[in-house]
């Protein structure tokens, strides 16, 4: 929809309110230099995903990432089936308390909290996405096991050594800066405590040509990102 949509249509076709914040997070990447959305990336982000999380639950379901599917394997299966490897290779357990890094609206923590019994807590900086995971963790009857912090995983606001492992399924391609962002993740893990990710990259096939770099500024602009690297 971002990628593909103009501006002008956007505003004229949605409410006002809407409409504003389609003006701010296009203009991000229509008249702003990458330096402008490091620096933004809180308003940016949340800009897109105020305006995206509706139609992602709508087609999407309740986890906002891409697994690779096995053949024959439905979509929603793929889903589950990463969510549970990834909790099988953290070595999740009863006890444990786990961190999801910006964690959307909590589908893959809910169902990593189910087939693990650990207490995970999601840290999402986008006030609707927390309230509509809120809502869904309540009516999955898992409230006792699953909570959210309203925060920006940049500067999570957890004490040292706080969590016995985390993960992030493709939500620090949003981070301005990935090794600070990971730095944070390492400084509220107990000593050896485990991070795993699923994450957005660019690979050696990228060279930097202008149809490399169009494709690349299009996933951006289309997922609210400060900047692919």
């Amino acid at each position: 929809l971002m990628a593909n949509a103009p501006s002008s249509f956007l505003k004229d076709s949605l409410g006002q309110k809407t409409a504003g914040t389609v003006s701010t997070y296009v203009d991000y990447h229509d008249e702003r230099e990458e330096d402008d959305r490091r620096a933004g990336y809180e308003e940016m982000v949340n800009a897109y995903y105020d305006l995206v999380t509706d139609f992602y639950e709508y087609g999407w379901g309740e986890s906002f990432h891409f697994p690779p599917r096995l053949l024959g394997e439905s979509f929603m299966a793929s889903l589950v089936r990463h969510q549970h490897y990834l909790a099988m290779r953290l070595g999740l357990k009863r006890g444990m308390r786990v961190l999801d890094v910006g964690c959307g609206v909590g589908g893959p923590m809910r169902e990593v909290a189910r087939i693990s019994e650990a207490s995970v807590v999601g840290i999402n900086n986008n006030a609707y996405q927390v309230k509509r995971g809120e809502m869904r963790t309540e009516k999955a009857g898992l409230s006792h096991r699953c909570s959210f912090i309203k925060g920006d995983f940049m500067a999570i606001p957890e004490g040292d050594g706080s969590f016995d492992a985390a993960f992030a399924l493709e939500a620090t391609c949003h981070a301005p800066d990935r090794a600070k962002c990971y730095g944070e993740i390492r400084r509220v893990l107990k000593p050896g405590g485990l991070f795993a990710a699923y994450e957005w990259v660019l690979t050696d096939r990228y060279d930097g040509s202008a149809e490399h770099d169009r494709i690349r500024d299009g996933i951006e602009k289309g997922n609210g990102l400060p900047r692919l690297t």
